[in-house]
């Protein structure tokens, strides 16, 4: 148990330090590079059940492809906290997209 808990903590750093990066270029990434950098985000957080993450990146990619409005900053930071998120189903998942709904709302 204790090896599984030691991988999902490197899975953890990677997504933190992929996250930092997309962060600190988000505004000079092209919309295509962006969306390759949070796929790959997703990617790596669904080979390792991170639903929460990849939920919210998927919610990101929707909006970020539909226009330019898409408040990046605010899916990122909660990006943020579902690397964070102890639970992994479907419930945390939905919490986490809801609270960019609502205070986009």
């Amino acid at each position: 148990m204790r090896a599984d808990h030691d991988a999902i903590m490197l899975v953890r750093a990677d997504l933190c330090e992929r996250l930092a990066s997309i962060q600190a270029l988000s505004k000079r990434l092209s919309a295509r590079d962006f969306a390759e950098n949070i796929g790959g985000l997703r990617r790596l957080a669904a080979a390792y059940g991170l639903m929460p993450v990849v939920r919210l990146a998927e919610a990101l990619e929707h909006a970020a492809a539909d226009g330019a409005a898409c408040p990046t900053a605010l899916y990122l930071a909660r990006l943020q906290d579902a690397i964070g998120c102890e639970r992994l189903d479907e419930e945390a998942s939905q919490a986490l997209v809801a609270s960019v709904s609502v205070r986009l709302g």
